[in-house]
């Protein structure tokens, strides 16, 4: 368990282990637990959403669940996809894209990224409720039986809401997998990248496969295929800028992946 308990300290802020004694044996092993963490902190989500339902309207509600992800997180991607988006964009060539990324202060181009990913999130989460019906899958003909008292708007969202984080940190890992480390130093992201290899990419795919067929049948695996080529062209578009990945690089592939998620789940909501 020192694995999985490592990668829940090290994605969220559940106060695990706070003296530090928890030593993961592998970090290759670690990697595979990051859609296990993703499925933790999507039932957390549900969790929080559900009692927001209660109380609040459902433009509130969205937005409320929203923070309390950004809150479980330590918005520690987020905070990555604004360095990427500085240093990407900001930098003319690899040495100085990776300085702009080192700085901790947020320049324009990520706090425009911040701004449009946050707002498209939003956005794409509350549009889910446009879907008034449950896909035929496993998941759908469970809950058919209860749909009187259950609605069908709110299944699809904690639906997407227990998947769009496990969609996320799979995706670091294939990230991770088919990459090198940018740095010639060691950083935040050195010892995931240094210690995942493609065989544990195809571990991690085990969990999000069986959850998009149990939840959307064969449309899953449609927009699973989506998400997959997004990461394998992201992967490629940053090493053609930086070289490799990093830790911000990586954050940035999280929180891509989560919103293209979402936008495939409205892209094939017929």
């Amino acid at each position: 368990m020192n694995n999985f308990l490592w990668a829940l300290k090290f994605l969220t802020i559940i106060p695990i282990d706070s003296e530090d004694r928890i030593k993961p044996k592998d970090f290759g092993s670690v990697v595979c637990w990051f859609p296990v963490v993703g499925l933790c902190i999507g039932i957390c989500l549900c969790i929080a959403y559900l009692l927001f339902h209660f109380f609040f309207t459902p433009l509130i509600a969205d937005a409320l669940v929203i923070i309390v992800y950004i809150a479980i997180t330590g918005a520690m991607h987020l905070d990555g996809l604004a360095d990427t988006c500085d240093g990407i964009w900001g930098g003319w060539n690899k040495e100085k894209r990776l300085e702009i990324m080192k700085d901790s202060r947020i320049g324009s181009f990520g706090a425009i990224g911040l701004i449009c990913l946050l707002g498209l999130k939003y956005l794409s989460f509350h549009s889910i409720g446009e879907i008034s019906k449950i896909n035929y899958s496993s998941f759908g003909a469970s809950v058919k039986c209860m749909s009187c008292f259950i609605s069908p708007i709110l299944v699809n969202k904690c639906a997407a809401l227990l998947l769009m984080p496990v969609v996320g940190r799979w995706a670091q890992v294939c990230a991770a997998g088919l990459s090198n480390y940018a740095r010639s130093e060691s950083g935040t992201g050195s010892f995931i990248l240094g210690g995942t290899a493609r065989r544990h990419v195809i571990y991690a795919l085990l969990l999000p496969v069986c959850l998009f067929w149990f939840f959307y049948n064969l449309s899953g695996f449609v927009i699973f295929a989506i998400i997959i080529i997004f990461t394998l062209v992201w992967i490629w578009y940053i090493k053609k800028k930086i070289g490799g990945m990093t830790g911000d690089t990586l954050g940035a592939t999280n929180e891509i992946a989560e919103l293209l998620f979402l936008l495939s789940l409205l892209l094939l909501r017929d």
